[in-house]
């Protein structure tokens, strides 16, 4: 499966998982889904290889992005953050739902 396009730091929208006790991780993408255990994010800022990150929600304090659209996906309620309606078809194909 090919990599999403996703342009460099400062030329899109980032999205931050912030933790409790910890620095925010910077993303790409972050997506929040419905009933799910984990928050998964792509493309993980500062890394020099495309990657998925997921991190268990009762860590997460927040995540935070200035641009963000909500979709259902398989009947779960998805919020993403780090991207707009039209980028949401990048990534719907990596969700685990």
């Amino acid at each position: 499966m090919d990599e999403p396009e996703i342009t460099g730091p400062g030329e899109e929208p980032i999205a931050s998982i912030y933790y409790a006790d910890e620095e925010a991780t910077k993303v790409d993408a972050a997506f929040v889904i419905e009933d799910w255990d984990w928050v998964v994010g792509f493309d993980q800022v500062a890394t020099d290889e495309y990657d998925y990150v997921s991190i268990p929600v009762e860590r997460v304090i927040g995540v935070m992005s200035p641009e963000y659209t909500t979709f259902m996906r398989n009947g779960r309620r998805v919020t993403g953050y780090g991207v707009g309606d039209e980028g949401v078809e990048a990534f719907a194909d990596r969700l685990p739902v």
